[in-house]
């Protein structure tokens, strides 16, 4: 007779079954959750200590009042009990924020202080009658205020910006550019800028888009407290420019000619900047405005030499790594 393959297949898969799921197997399972069952008991009956976070919230703040620097935003706390109520306090969800009501710790003159007791006598409204709180972390349970004295002040970077080889950083644009600062007035006339949270960007040739959060001040909130930043990177550029040389510190009795009277003068600068630069309208060449090179009448007078230095006394915002091609040139001094 033939055997078909499926029932051949099924048929050692049921012995298998049987096998492994006999009685002996069973009674050994069985005490085996039973004991665990009991180990368990046993393990949450014992007392234990662990640290809790609880939500703490303001209220009853008047509509006038702007707080400048709030209270922790948690409230740390130890709690011994029975490992089972432990467990139970370690679930999601199971604190709800304890309230610290405005008019009940207000000085009445831009500062508060919140109770820790009182903090605690909320805390264990949520706890079991066995709980036990043994601790209560230090905090910042302070808080400022004031009745809404602000002032516009400018937003400014804090850290450093490296764009990527042969480009450096030409403009940094904040949206917006200046924000809302609430403080008691002592403080407001101290402060003059908004700094970032300190930056370190790197490595980049495009414009550049961050969300950054503003340095926080003691008793002084800003509004808002985020900022977008656009980092703008341009492409640098070697370029040279003929400038005349000035003679300075001359006496009025006597005139110091230079041979050459102009000399190169080699500058890194970005694409963009470079574009603003005056140049000669006819013939395009870049215009020596914003710079001024000079030879010093004393210097020759003090060290006198067959030759002169040269130096960049003035350069134009914006260019950088200025030099001139020559550092010295030959002199004559006349008298007038």
């Amino acid at each position: 007779m033939k055997i078909s393959r499926p029932h051949f297949t099924f048929g050692i898969f049921r012995n298998f079954l049987s096998r492994i799921f006999n009685k002996e197997f069973l009674i050994f399972l069985f005490f085996l959750v039973l004991s665990g069952g009991f180990w368990l008991v046993m393990t949450l009956n014992e007392t234990y200590e662990r640290e809790f976070s609880i939500p703490l919230r303001m209220a009853d703040v008047p509509r006038n009042v702007v707080i400048t620097s709030s209270p922790d935003s948690v409230v740390r706390f130890t709690v011994r009990d029975k490992g089972y109520l432990i467990a139970a306090y370690g679930l999601e969800d199971a604190f709800r924020p304890v309230f610290a009501d405005y008019r009940l710790y207000t000085d009445g003159r831009g500062r508060g202080e919140i109770s820790p007791a009182d903090l605690q006598r909320q805390i264990y409204l949520q706890l079991s009658k066995s709980s036990k709180i043994t601790s209560v972390k230090n905090g910042k349970f302070s808080f400022s205020f004031n009745f809404g004295r602000h002032k516009k002040v400018p937003v400014r970077l804090l850290g450093t910006v490296t764009p990527g080889n042969n480009y450096y950083l030409a403009h940094v644009e904040f949206v917006p550019d200046s924000v809302q600062v609430y403080a008691a007035r002592g403080v407001l006339d101290s402060i003059q800028t908004v700094y970032t949270e300190r930056q370190h960007v790197s490595n980049f040739t495009d414009v550049k888009e961050l969300t950054v959060n503003l340095r926080r001040f003691a008793d002084a909130k800003c509004i808002p407290a985020r900022v977008k930043m656009r980092l703008y990177p341009d492409v640098l550029t070697e370029e040279s420019v003929e400038v005349p040389i000035e003679a300075i510190n001359m006496p009025a009795d006597k005139v110091l000619r230079t041979f050459p009277g102009k000399v190169r003068v080699n500058f890194v600068v970005g694409a963009y900047r470079l574009r603003t630069m005056p140049k000669n309208a006819e013939t395009r060449e870049l215009l020596p405005a914003g710079f001024r090179v000079v030879v010093n009448y004393k210097e020759v007078e003090e060290h006198p030499a067959d030759k002169c230095h040269v130096y960049v006394l003035v350069s134009p915002n914006g260019v950088r790594n200025v030099r001139p091609a020559l550092t010295t040139v030959d002199y004559l001094i006349e008298q007038r």
